[in-house]
């Protein structure tokens, strides 16, 4: 019965969702929200809370999908008095709505603490929940500080917050998720919607997130032209303030230490920058032969999130399709529901 009420409320909110941004208003709730995050959050630009709410109701709050997902733990997902902690990252818009969904899908009690970098999108998402069914009101609750009453947690942000929030919970089940970058092998043989696509994950959320492709895997003498043409998309994002204060100073540093950089005019592509590079610089990796590229995975296997690709090969994602992940694509690839539902028998 859980399940079926979990999945009937919020395919409902993926529908109300959908509805809303179809419309030039996303109704007073979602349209408030969306203003404080940009009050909060220069780099929450209207249009990227816009894209971030669309995938999450497009990828995620559809009843097939939800069913899918949740079928191979029917018999687990039930209601439970358990409280499970989450500690979510802000740096992109709802980051952490696949860690919420998890928990409500496995029947948990949830307690979020929310960063203040993002702390409104979720909980006016979570008030049209409410306002379809007022049972999961009892169900949720969004906290400065998680309380002992927790018995497992999720927490996801820097390396040296994740470390430091692991510390304080190291006698309860936990899932830590630190400081991780995805990266793209190109060959030189990529149309121009390829490209146009792989710009997408490169610049959408001013390529902040761990899914966000911030390395080019290149051969050498790769001809970067087609690229800076198709990234003329994103051009835009130079008018953030806070985005064009970093690429002017990671230029400037670049100049002034003689570094060799290709500049894409709001972008930086650098050959020899750390994996994942600061803002606003696109790392560029060349490669003669394929070991080379295989070398670059093992040596980053535990700080890679998503691997790009044109050519369909295992454990790749398409150009375009890296900041759109599907419900069974989880985080540091491991998957959320089993480490809830660890333990518990049925």
């Amino acid at each position: 019965m859980y399940c079926e009420v979990f999945i009937k409320d919020f395919s409902r909110l993926g529908e109300i969702v959908s509805a809303q941004l179809s419309e030039s208003s996303a109704g007073a709730l979602l349209d408030n929200a969306m203003k404080l995050s940009l009050e909060a959050n220069p780099m929450f630009t209207t249009e990227m809370q816009r894209e971030a709410l669309a995938a999450v109701s497009e990828q995620m709050l559809r009843e097939p999908l939800l069913g899918k997902w949740i079928e191979p733990y029917k018999d687990l997902a039930v209601q439970r008095e358990e409280i499970t902690g989450i500690i979510m990252a802000g740096n992109l818009p709802l980051v952490g709505f696949h860690d919420f969904l998890s928990c409500i899908a496995a029947g948990f009690k949830t307690e979020i603490k929310l960063s203040r970098k993002d702390c409104f999108l979720l909980p006016a998402l979570f008030e049209i929940l409410c306002g379809i069914n007022n049972f999961w009101r009892e169900r949720v609750f969004f906290t400065d500080t998680l309380s002992e009453r927790i018995s497992r947690l999720i927490a996801t942000g820097s390396d040296q917050t994740v470390r430091s929030v692991g510390g304080n919970y190291r006698d309860i089940p936990r899932l830590l998720r630190g400081t991780r970058s995805s990266f793209a092998i190109l060959d030189g043989s990529e149309d121009r919607e390829q490209l146009t696509k792989l710009c997408d994950d490169m610049f959408l959320y001013f390529g902040m997130g761990c899914r966000s492709v911030s390395t080019l895997i290149v051969p050498q003498g790769f001809d970067f032209y087609p690229l800076l043409q198709s990234a003329g998309k994103y051009a835009h994002l130079g008018g953030n303030n806070e985005y064009s204060s970093a690429f002017r100073y990671n230029k400037a540093l670049l100049v002034m230490e003689e570094k060799e950089f290709i500049d894409g005019g709001f972008f930086l592509l650098q050959k020899g920058a750390p994996f994942p590079p600061p803002l606003s610089v696109i790392g560029v990796v060349e490669y003669t032969a394929k070991n080379e590229i295989e070398a670059f995975i093992k040596m980053n296997e535990n700080r890679i999130q998503a691997m790009v690709s044109c050519a369909d090969d295992e454990g790749f994602t398409a150009p375009g399709e890296a900041q759109h992940p599907k419900l069974d694509q989880y985080a540091d690839n491991i998957n959320t529901l089993d480490f809830l539902l660890k333990n518990i028998s049925k």
